[in-house]
């Protein structure tokens, strides 16, 4: 009807507003120091003296480690956040954790000077190994009750995507397909974060609970943070170490947001204490990177 129409319409100008803040959050917070505090800086190496390289470092290691146990162990990672059990909750929090952890191994390889669409090839690979798993077993759609479209497209996305990267598709450029993935990663997560349960409903998720649903828009923000990761660098040629900043800066305003403003945090009984000392870490990372 109309009135969902314009909620639509307000829904899209919401999200295509956070695309827009941050692909250039790289350069939106590049803020240069007034004459005066110019010396301080230099004397100082930027943000109170810190290493922006060294906390990107440790801070991929704290993402790995996290990110290691939500794709391995995901039971034990809802433990760990107080979120209830379900076959969903578990899926997303698996999900969740592949896609961050791909992130980082990215992010890492680009670091060490790696090109982007090769180092985005690599960090694509446990999506790969897991979406070709789950193919295998049915899992999809004997499991988790989805349409037919949730079995095969996983896996070929993932492939197609990982194999252009690799520069393995003809007539497709590297280059070309890092950008490729940054859309279909910003278009699936945009839709996923503002209209959860519309994106839930596509991939035949229906009747889901608020933890379930947050879960879910867990899953779609991790696939926003990859698209500005990768935007980054395709669209804006951003170093790795801004690539990175901006990335956790998203993040930083998700977790906010969770926590304050759609209060998902709230509605699935996650300890707020937890999701601020995800928030802090993503937030500083950005301010050691961009002040």
């Amino acid at each position: 009807d109309a009135g969902q129409g314009l909620l639509n319409q307000g829904n899209i100008m919401h999200a295509l507003s956070l695309v827009a803040a941050s692909l250039s959050l790289a350069s939106a917070l590049q803020i240069e120091p007034t004459p005066a505090v110019k010396p301080l800086l230099k004397l100082r190496g930027g943000l109170g003296g810190i290493d922006a390289g060294q906390v990107v470092t440790i801070v991929q290691g704290i993402s790995a480690a996290n990110a290691g146990v939500m794709s391995l162990a995901p039971k034990k990672a809802g433990e760990m956040y107080g979120v209830a059990l379900t076959k969903w909750t578990e899926f997303f929090a698996q999900w969740s954790g592949i896609i961050m952890f791909g992130q980082v191994l990215t992010a890492y390889l680009h670091a060490g000077g790696m090109a982007l669409p090769e180092a985005l090839a690599w960090g694509f690979l446990p999506s790969c190994v897991a979406s070709v798993q789950d193919f295998l077993n049915d899992r999809m759609v004997g499991e988790m009750g989805m349409g037919e479209a949730a079995k095969y497209a996983p896996p070929l996305v993932n492939l197609a995507l990982t194999l252009g990267a690799f520069g393995k598709v003809p007539n497709l450029a590297p280059e070309l397909a890092a950008k490729a993935a940054a859309v279909w990663m910003a278009a699936n997560g945009l839709f996923g974060y503002f209209s959860t349960a519309a994106w839930l409903e596509g991939w035949g998720g229906k009747g889901l609970s608020a933890v379930e649903s947050g879960m879910g828009k867990l899953m779609a923000s991790t696939m926003c943070g990859g698209a500005v990761y990768i935007a980054a660098s395709a669209f804006r040629g951003k170093t790795a170490l801004e690539c990175f900043g901006a990335m956790m800066g998203m993040y930083a305003l998700t977790s906010l947001d969770g926590l304050y403003l759609s209060k998902t945090t709230e509605a699935m009984g996650v300890d707020p204490p937890k999701v601020l000392f995800w928030a802090a870490i993503q937030a500083f990372t950005a301010a050691a990177v961009f002040l």
